[in-house]
């Protein structure tokens, strides 16, 4: 029993300690609620084709877990540089995000309302609110199942480079 007390509360402190490493806050805020985080033991394979010629290939091997939020973010705020430890796909429900690569880091792509984007595991990314209304976006994660639970974005908080936005 003081083994387990001794790991959780180590594992508490590293939780504390990267908290503080993280990008910091923005300011106005980013809000992000997590809506659902499931787990896949065997994800099943698909491959459909529509009448109007898209297509949907899937696979996956090994335990994965999907990760759904939404996340909000007021006029002004940044995400910070960060990527994330699976695929992920995401909606823009409401407003546009401007999403800005560190290898190309001085011009960014927008992303009205209606619009979808995904990012890659070796992304390295920032989003930021430029507009005059509240973001709203639903992103969703395949990440690997890992005890305890993956978290949905790695912070870098020594970019940006010079020249790229903040």
């Amino acid at each position: 029993m003081r083994k387990v007390i001794v790991i959780l509360t180590l594992a508490a402190a590293a939780v504390v300690t990267a908290i503080a490493l993280a990008t910091p806050a923005s300011t106005p805020p980013v809000l992000v609620a997590e809506t659902a985080r499931g787990t896949f033991d065997v994800l099943p394979k698909f491959n459909t084709k529509f009448e109007n010629g898209g297509r949907v290939k899937l696979k996956a091997q090994g335990p994965v877990e999907l990760i759904t939020q939404k996340i909000t973010a007021q006029p002004g705020a940044t995400f910070g540089w960060h990527n994330h430890p699976g695929e992920n796909f995401n909606v823009i429900w409401q407003g546009t995000l401007t999403l800005y690569h560190d290898e190309a880091c001085s011009t960014g792509i927008d992303y009205p309302a209606g619009s979808a984007f995904s990012t890659h595991p070796d992304d390295i990314h920032l989003a930021k609110n430029n507009g005059t209304v509240d973001i709203v976006f639903f992103a969703t994660y395949f990440a690997p199942k890992t005890t305890p639970p993956t978290p949905v974005r790695v912070d870098f908080p020594n970019l940006p480079a010079p020249g790229c936005p903040s």
